[in-house]
């Protein structure tokens, strides 16, 4: 991950809940991304009547959308219950999907929309609102630091501290600005999709992450001077 012209992140990622209890690894079933041509395939099967392909789908997007969820809700539960929402909500619109991008990227706008719902309502509700920084036990939320074997254990809990307080400064980001930097510095989705999935003027999106990063860069100073 990029901060300003800064490496700041190199041994350090985001970690969903089914990462953790599966032992770090990704489901193999989630490519993140189907065969365009296929997609179009299993789109017209289901609205066709053939609902069950509509699985296929769920199997190629489920952990890009568990991964976004998480990034921006920082809640194992809620975060599945965001993704799987999200789905129903893609499956019941899937009419009005015009195949003007990427199934992936409709999606993903659905997850962001669905969180923002959530942060609404926490917002409300702030006595039940939860953080993505470290938790009482010191874990860290959004990330988490890749072992090394080999490694010294101070740099070891040197990268557990830094995973802690990258996930910590990243929630102290206006949900806009947050949106924008883990879709795009994390998740690694395109300025230009970014602006899709969040509705916006790719301007915007620039902005955002700009501020984004002047705020992460003053959070994270002692880290990458």
């Amino acid at each position: 991950m990029l901060v300003g012209e800064v490496v700041v992140v190199e041994r350090v990622r985001v970690v969903p809940p089914l990462a953790r209890s599966s032992g770090g690894g990704t489901p193999a079933a989630s490519a993140d991304r189907m065969d365009l041509r296929r997609e179009r395939e299993v789109i017209d099967a289901v609205l066709g009547g053939d609902v069950d392909c509509y699985a296929e789908l769920v199997d190629a997007y489920q952990w890009m959308a568990l991964r976004v969820a998480f990034s921006l809700l920082g809640n194992d539960e809620e975060a599945k219950e965001a993704s799987q929402e999200a789905f129903l909500r893609a499956y019941r619109s899937l009419k009005r999907f015009r195949g003007r991008s990427r199934f992936s990227t409709w999606l993903c706008r659905i997850v962001v929309n669905e969180c923002s719902d959530r942060w609404r309502r926490r917002a409300r509700r702030p006595e039940v609102a939860i953080g993505i920084g470290a938790d009482d036990s010191g874990k860290a939320g959004l990330f988490e630091c890749v072992a090394d074997a080999a490694g010294d254990p101070s740099d070891q809990l040197a990268r557990q501290e830094l995973a802690r307080d990258i996930s910590g400064a990243i929630a102290t980001l206006p949900r806009q600005q947050r949106a924008a930097f883990l879709l795009h510095h994390v998740h690694g989705v395109p300025i230009g999709e970014a602006a899709v999935i969040m509705r916006c003027r790719v301007g915007t999106v620039k902005a955002h992450l700009f501020r984004a990063t002047r705020s992460l860069q003053r959070r994270l100073a002692a880290w990458i001077t």
